[in-house]
Formats: C-alpha cells, sequence, structure tokens
C-alpha cells in the first residue's frame, strides 16, 4: 500500500467494519461471498501495515515475514478465486453464470499454479517511491510475462465486465483504471498499489450491498 502504515491500518479498520457489517447484515446467501470481499481486503490491508511497521531500523523479521505471507496469499491466491466465484454466485443470466463459472475454474487453477510456484521462495521487499515493492529473486520464469498477466488479469478484471449488475461494471472500470494507474506509477509497486486501489474501490461495492434496494446490486 501507498504512503505508511497509519494509512493501512486506517484503510484496514474501514474495510474491515464495513465488509464485516454487510456481510453479516446481508439475509442473501448468495451475496455473502461479494458483501465480504472489503473485509477481506481490510485484513489484507492490515498485513501490509505490519510490514510497513516493521520497515525502520529495528525490525522484527518474523513479524514481517507474517505480515508479507498475509498480503501476497491475497494478491495472489485468494482474488483469482474468490473474485469470479462471488460474482456467479449473484449473476442471474444463465449465459453469464457459465462464463464466470469457467473464468471461476481458471481462478482456481492460477491460485494452485501461484502456490505451488511461490512457496518456499524467498521474498525481498523494500520501499519505492513511497510504496511497496515485492520481489521474488529467486523466481525462474516458466512462461512469458505477458501470459502470466494475462492468466491473473482474466480471473481478477474480466468477471467485472461480465457480470449483468450496474454497480460491479461501474466498479471494474474503475478497477482496470487502478490497474493501469499502478503500472504508471511505479511498476516495481505495481501490487500494493493495485491492491489498494481495488480495496478502497471494494468499499463501493459494499455501500451498494448495503442500502441499495436493500441489497439488491443494480
Amino acid at each position: 500500500m501507498c504512503f505508511s502504515a497509519e494509512v493501512s491500518y486506517g484503510s484496514a479498520a474501514l474495510l474491515v467494519t464495513t465488509g464485516a457489517v454487510a456481510t453479516i447484515g446481508n439475509n442473501k446467501s448468495s451475496q455473502r461471498m461479494i458483501a465480504a470481499i472489503p473485509f477481506l481486503f481490510g485484513l489484507q490491508q492490515a498485513a501490509e501495515g505490519i510490514v510497513w511497521q516493521t520497515m525502520g531500523p529495528d525490525p522484527s523479521e518474523s513479524l514481517r515475514r507474517v505480515g508479507v505471507v498475509i498480503f501476497l496469499t491475497f494478491a495472489y491466491l485468494i482474488w483469482p478465486s474468490w473474485i469470479p466465484w462471488s460474482f456467479y454466485f449473484i449473476e442471474t443470466g444463465e449465459r453469464r453464470r457459465k462464463i464466470l463459472m469457467a473464468i471461476g475454474g481458471l481462478g482456481l487453477v492460477v491460485s494452485a499454479l501461484v502456490a505451488s510456484i511461490l512457496y518456499g521462495l524467498k521474498v525481498d521487499v523494500y520501499v519505492s517511491g513511497h510504496s511497496l515493492a515485492y520481489v521474488f529473486p529467486d523466481y525462474n520464469r516458466h512462461w512469458p510475462a505477458n501470459l502470466e498477466a494475462l492468466l491473473y488479469f482474466t480471473p481478477t478484471v474480466i468477471p467485472f465486465f461480465i457480470s449483468s449488475s450496474r454497480t460491479i461494471k461501474q466498479a471494474g472500470l474503475l478497477i482496470f483504471a487502478a490497474m493501469l494507474l499502478a503500472k504508471y506509477i511505479n511498476r516495481e509497486t505495481e501490487a500494493s498499489v493495485w491492491c489498494f486501489f481495488a480495496a478502497v474501490i471494494s468499499f463501493y461495492i459494499a455501500v451498494n450491498v448495503l442500502w441499495l434496494k436493500k441489497g439488491e446490486l443494480r
């Protein structure tokens, strides 16, 4: 996340609270996964707050590693699977559901591949341009970088545009713009910056779940 531990913790508190209220206060089981997205993003931001806090002159390496592992688990393992399936469960159009199911299957494969590839790899973290950069110095690329980007982009962004919900489509446009902005700001810190913006945008979805048409996403 950009800026500091304080901003990470502040956004985490807002997201966890909003996500918890949206999830607990929603009596539609089909919307539980999407309502929980801000809560999960809040946990991810809290983890990055820990990383920021342990970047000082007297760092706790073990605590930092916990924060790094949690943050990267959300970024690369949870979101590729969670996002498409959360949209699948609220979708009513049969054709769109089939597409989201296929993308959700791909997301599960991506999550499993990432887990198998990154498990046990050393992760270096450093501050770059007021943001955090996560680097895998021992990672040997198995396929072209563009293919890796496409495999991640498909389950994490494309589902927003498959959904028939106007709210989700609008959030998707913001998510896509945030991804481009993160690349423009600093490619080294892309994961950190994009996850922060995506977390903020998830708040927009939660607000709609809470207050629009008594929980009906439009």
